[in-house]
């Protein structure tokens, strides 16, 4: 009997929804960072696989009778970015190289990771076909990334950002909805506000496609603010106070560049509302569909429904 090739997984696999369709490799396992809200690094320890044991995941690809539908490849885990620029330099190559319709590579990042690399090295990457990345801003207020420990700036989301642009990356950026919790109305507050605010500022002169994404906060078992619920130090908003917090976002969005193309997403398993558009050329229509949620319960995504 011939064994049949598998492709290697870390169990849990951890992807962007809009990466559903791509081929999956496995470059590293985990994540470098401890975020308080995030489940990457549970039951896992980060480390980044050797070139040889990718090579031979894309290899078992490259084989398969899928070779010719790889359109789109994405490099797992939580930040493969992290992982040194020459060896991810060669993995892309090679991706490329694989499969013969193969239109570009993604993978996550955090901030820091982009920050550490040249602008030669991200236009080297982009070249070679990494055209995406994804990036967890979570929320533009510094105190808020302070509490979460996302180990990142407001600043530091700004200047990655202008740094993958000007790669030409696309950036897509997540937001979290609820962060900062139900116990501080001002904390809300000025997530809404300082994530307006950091998003008007990446806009681009130009009309290149990136993208904003907004998830609603889950809270599961494992995660450090879970067991700050459980010690009544957190406590979770409802669906009203997630979408006025959301409606406040939306409404001090202000581009200069009125022809910017700001793909706007909040329709991940994990919101009550389910939303898309052009920021800022859609702002009036996502505020009335929010609007209407906020006065329509029965118009939301049941709670049982809501998923990661």
């Amino acid at each position: 009997m011939v064994s049949q090739e598998i492709i290697y997984y870390c169990n849990p696999v951890f992807r962007p929804p809009s990466e559903g369709n791509s081929l999956l490799i496995q470059l590293t396992e985990g994540c470098t960072y401890r975020c308080d809200f995030c489940m990457s690094n549970l039951r896992k320890h980060f480390k980044i696989r050797s070139v040889d044991e990718v090579k031979r995941d894309l290899d078992i690809g490259a084989r398969s009778k899928y070779n010719s539908s790889v359109r789109k490849l994405f490099f797992l885990d939580g930040n493969a970015m992290v992982t040194p620029v020459e060896k991810l330099l060669e993995l892309t190559n090679y991706a490329i190289k694989s499969f013969p319709n193969l239109e570009r590579v993604g993978v996550y990042a955090h901030a820091k990771d982009i920050l550490k690399k040249s602008d030669d090295d991200l236009k080297a990457l982009s070249d070679a076909g990494l055209k995406i990345a994804y990036v967890g801003f979570e929320t533009g207020s510094d105190e808020l990334l302070k509490i979460v420990h996302k180990n990142a700036t407001k600043m530091d989301f700004i200047n990655a950002s202008k740094k993958l642009m000007k790669a030409d990356i696309t950036l897509s950026a997540t937001f979290i909805n609820g962060l900062g919790g139900a116990n501080n109305e001002s904390v809300s507050k000025t997530h809404a506000l300082e994530s307006a605010d950091l998003v008007n500022k990446i806009c681009p002169n130009d009309d290149r496609i990136w993208y904003i994404a907004f998830l609603s906060l889950m809270v599961p078992p494992g995660t450090v603010i879970y067991e700050k619920k459980m010690r009544n130090e957190f406590k979770e908003m409802n669906s009203y106070e997630i979408l006025s917090e959301l409606k406040l976002f939306v409404e001090n969005i202000n581009f200069t560049n009125k022809s910017a193309n700001c793909i706007f997403r909040s329709n991940h398993a994990s919101n009550y509302l389910p939303l898309r558009g052009v920021l800022e050329r859609d702002k009036s229509k996502i505020l009335s569909l929010i609007e209407s949620g906020l006065k329509n319960k029965n118009s939301l995504r049941a709670e049982h429904y809501r998923a990661l």
